[in-house]
């Protein structure tokens, strides 16, 4: 095949551009191999032309790039990215693959097809992207631990240095007043269930996978005594029925509790509060889950969105996350009432 002299003019333009520019003929013979080409291929044009594309792809993508590459060239499209289906890689002449985005065109020329691919090296872009998503999570674990380390101290350790004291002084009560000795005993009794109880919630949130093993009902068991301990909120907690659950939709429907409670814990002034996780036995078809938290508390209008309020936006993307349905009940003085419905359990979107 020859250029025609349109096909040249195209040639000269090509030339002058910094991306990586190539042409090939139907049978993938390389018949232009601009500068910006050699630049990120280190082949020099008379090693390149006329070869067969396949010596700038690596080795494992040669079949599938012809696969497309054919369904291309028998489609009306004229031009895509090369990239929409899977990333692409190049191989330089000393063996080394970068990664690249690319588009690919073609062209009638004279009554024969020409293609051109345009190709951008993108290895250092994607060095600084996976850089910054390093400092990211890093950002993330840093702000976990300090999270972890606030609540260790404000919550276990408050609750530990209350055990000592009692039990310090708990010997003189008795000998005075055994009735109030025994009603100190209670309470360390009490204190001391629910250091463990925030012991083990926080161990949780250093093993996350421990949450998908866990069975929810323990674990929300476990949440209320963390939440008594930490608030002196009484919370009650109803299983109902059995169901099996995906790891997803566990995590999700703990994590809506675990923030309902926090709430109550922080906001509500509430000295009782409920949770009740319904699942089967007729909810949403006989196979659903429900999840209820409800509280005593001063209640909100909901209607008026809040800096602290920022946690119900985080309860509706959990819920949004594995096709759950959220609705929440409030009203001044009256209370707040959570409730998460899914109607098939054994789905769900795996979480970020």
């Amino acid at each position: 095949m020859t250029l025609s002299a349109a096909a040249l003019n195209l040639a000269d333009l090509f030339h002058v551009i910094v991306d990586a520019v190539i042409a090939f003929d139907g049978e993938q013979r390389i018949l232009l191999f601009n500068k910006g080409a050699e630049a990120i291929f280190g082949y020099a044009p008379d090693e390149v032309l006329g070869q067969p594309l396949d010596i700038l792809l690596p080795e494992r993508f040669k079949l599938i790039h012809r696969r497309h590459f054919e369904e291309f060239a028998a489609s009306p499209v004229a031009s895509r990215p090369m990239s929409e289906r899977r990333p692409i890689y190049g191989r330089h002449k000393d063996g080394r693959e970068f990664p690249a985005e690319a588009a690919i065109a073609k062209l009638d020329r004279d009554g024969q097809w020409l293609f051109v691919v345009i190709m951008r090296d993108i290895t250092q872009r994607q060095r600084a992207e996976d850089e910054l998503r390093l400092r990211a999570q890093q950002a993330a674990v840093a702000a976990e631990r300090s999270r972890l380390a606030r609540d260790l101290h404000d919550a276990v350790t408050q609750t530990l240095f209350s055990v000592s004291v009692i039990a310090d002084v708990l010997p003189r009560i008795w000998e005075r007043n055994p009735e109030e000795g025994r009603r100190r005993l209670n309470e360390l009794r009490q204190l001391s269930r629910g250091a463990l109880a925030e012991m083990r919630t926080l161990l949780l949130e250093l093993r996350p996978a421990a949450l998908m093993e866990a069975n929810l009902g323990d674990l929300l068991r476990q949440l209320a005594a963390s939440i008594n301990s930490r608030s002196g909120v009484e919370v009650d907690v109803h299983i109902e029925g059995d169901t099996e659950l995906s790891p997803d939709v566990k995590v999700s429907l703990y994590r809506i509790a675990q923030e309902a409670l926090n709430n109550v814990a922080k906001h509500s002034n509430a000295a009782h509060a409920k949770v009740v996780l319904s699942m089967g036995g007729g909810v949403s078809g006989g196979q659903g889950v429900r999840l209820i938290i409800s509280d005593d508390g001063c209640g909100f209008d909901t209607k008026i969105s809040k800096p602290t309020h920022i946690g119900l936006d985080i309860m509706n993307e959990r819920a949004a996350a594995i096709g759950a349905r959220l609705t929440i009940h409030s009203q001044i003085g009256a209370g707040t009432t959570v409730q998460v419905e899914l109607a098939d359990p054994a789905q769900g979107s795996r979480l970020a």
